[in-house]
């Protein structure tokens, strides 16, 4: 779910079910939701072990990663899930291991095949992988979009990958991410992009390359109980589900 479709719906909530007329949510509203979802993930432990049989944006395995691992849940056909700034965020940032997940959505027609296609080019080659997602999301929703048929061919001349192995790879490896990534988005995930950053959702952030080492510090300062990070925190979700600069 995009973040222009959230604040569609939003609106098109307060104009049928209006309460003191027609007046969309205000800040303290989401501000109080942003606040209480946050308390609510500095209630549990971060551990990533869930994520041990992943892979970084660079292909590095998340199994005994020795820095922080971050969680970017995406769906590829929002026009704010691209992979250009977050890639920069990862060559940047050795320390730092970023994991794609996935949450294709029936309102998108194709973002299912094209989360599984994502996951099992990856299996071949990470450039391969990169480029398919890169022609299909461009950097700005000005650029015109590749079709999935067109960015796979470039994908598979890329790596040079025979259609019967990528098959395989579908149902071999794939297939089970998705499903692992559909059941642990269920009452968790309901904004693209959104960053998981020391286990605090950060929704509808769509961070640029030096926004999210900036963002990830101040997450792990609030987990420590730092209180102007937390109040930070809070600030930039509650800017980025209203459509404001964040940082």
């Amino acid at each position: 779910m995009t973040r222009r479709f959230c604040v569609l719906m939003a609106v098109v909530f307060c104009v049928l079910f209006p309460t003191h007329g027609f007046t969309a949510p205000d800040r303290a509203e989401v501000e109080a939701r942003v606040r209480a979802d946050v308390a609510k993930d500095l209630e549990n432990p971060w551990h990533p072990d869930f994520l041990a049989v992943r892979s970084c944006l660079d292909g590095r395995p998340v199994t005994d990663f020795p820095g922080d691992v971050l969680e970017y849940w995406v769906n590829l056909e929002c026009s704010y899930c691209g992979i250009v700034e977050p890639m920069l965020a990862q060559r940047r940032n050795a320390d730092v291991c970023i994991v794609p997940r996935h949450i294709p959505t029936r309102e998108y027609g194709e973002s299912m095949k094209k989360a599984l296609s994502y996951e099992a080019l990856k299996q071949f080659s990470v450039n391969a992988a990169l480029i398919f997602w890169g022609k299909m999301v461009p950097k700005t929703p000005n650029d015109m979009p590749l079709p999935y048929e067109a960015s796979l061919l470039m994908a598979f001349q890329e790596a040079l990958i025979a259609p019967e192995a990528f098959g395989d790879a579908l149902g071999n490896g794939a297939a089970s991410i998705i499903k692992q990534d559909i059941l642990a988005a269920h009452e968790r995930i309901s904004v693209t992009p959104t960053w998981v950053l020391a286990g605090i959702r950060f929704s509808s952030c769509d961070f640029t390359a030096e926004q999210v080492p900036v963002a990830l510090e101040q997450a792990k300062k609030a987990r420590d109980g730092d209180k102007d990070a937390l109040e930070q925190v809070v600030s930039l979700i509650t800017n980025a589900l209203m459509n404001l600069p964040m940082l």
